[in-house]
């Protein structure tokens, strides 16, 4: 069978379309299986199309889940990529920057071609076809902002995760399996839809478990450790043995959440790695541009150390 790193850097390194996506799950259907693992679809479909998220857990036994953002980004047309996973507040002004300022200053260029050039050119051909042109920026301009673009490299976020959960599945036992599960998360955008759509599902289930979202966990110096209240515990546990490391602990209340999947979810742990900027919040930098091509083993060998720690006991 396949690896799991050249399933995610090299046979499915964009997973944007819908198609890709469905594909790409298959095949982790089978990764999971081998495993003994049972598969548990959940979908929904909604005006920006399905959502699929794909869980593999005992859900009878299981108190843990994993849960991984498996979708990859749409490209950003902007000099720099700012993501901060623990800060939603924070990754929301940079993306819409990075997002409508391109976009508006297409929009400009197309209105000022209707106003002052269109009007003033006497050839009625390279008008024809000028005006095709300027049609055809328009349609590009609202797919961009409706939909996107997949971006074409895609190693930290979120290969990166899978390749971690996928790791650590593997070191586990069978007892563990039965209290571990694994849920790998679609449109994990702004909109959050998949994590909404876990969240209906627990809640339809009647269940509250602990999670684990792993988030860009392929690059960076430091390791970032983000909880919601009542994810405090589980947070401490996987930190306790790790205060000498360029581990930190911080807490994501209020604007924090705004537009994180971490906002649907009470009891959720967040861990991701970067490095520090000036005003103390993880970075995660080069991100939905084609510069994101590195994944750092001795990254994903810390976060797998920090799993461990978070393996629910008898």
């Amino acid at each position: 069978m396949m690896k799991i790193e050249e399933l995610t850097l090299e046979k499915y390194p964009v997973r944007f379309s819908s198609h890709k996506k469905k594909n790409f799950l298959l095949e982790l259907d089978e990764v999971f299986q081998e495993e003994g693992y049972p598969v548990v679809m959940d979908e929904k479909r909604s005006f920006r199309g399905k959502t699929r998220n794909r869980m593999y857990a005992y859900e009878k036994t299981a108190k843990l889940y994993i849960a991984v953002p498996y979708d990859t980004p749409q490209r950003l047309f902007w000099y720099k990529s700012e993501y901060y996973p623990l800060d939603g507040n924070r990754s929301l002004n940079k993306s819409m920057l990075a997002t409508y300022v391109p976009a508006l200053v297409l929009y400009g260029l197309i209105l000022l071609f209707i106003l002052f050039v269109s009007p003033n050119m006497q050839d009625l051909v390279l008008k024809a076809a000028a005006n095709l042109a300027v049609a055809a920026a328009t349609i590009f301009l609202m797919w961009l902002l409706f939909h996107g673009i997949g971006n074409r490299k895609n190693a930290n976020r979120n290969s990166s995760s899978i390749i971690a959960a996928v790791r650590f599945m593997k070191t586990l036992n069978n007892d563990q399996k039965r209290r571990i599960g694994f849920v790998f998360i679609d449109r994990c955008d702004q909109s959050c839809l998949g994590a909404k759509l876990l969240s209906a599902y627990f809640a339809d289930k009647k269940k509250n478990p602990d999670i684990i979202w792993l988030d860009c966990v392929g690059v960076g110096d430091t390791i970032g450790i983000g909880y919601r209240t009542h994810g405090k515990r589980l947070a401490s546990t996987i930190h306790a043995k790790k205060k000498q490391e360029s581990v930190q602990l911080s807490e994501m209340g209020g604007d924090q959440c705004l537009r994180s999947v971490m906002s649907c979810f009470d009891k959720a742990v967040m861990i991701s790695a970067g490095e520090i900027d000036a005003k103390g919040s993880l970075l995660v930098k080069d991100t939905q541009r084609s510069t994101d091509r590195v994944i750092d083993d001795k990254n994903i060998e810390k976060i797998l150390a920090l799993l461990q720690e978070a393996i629910p006991r008898k």
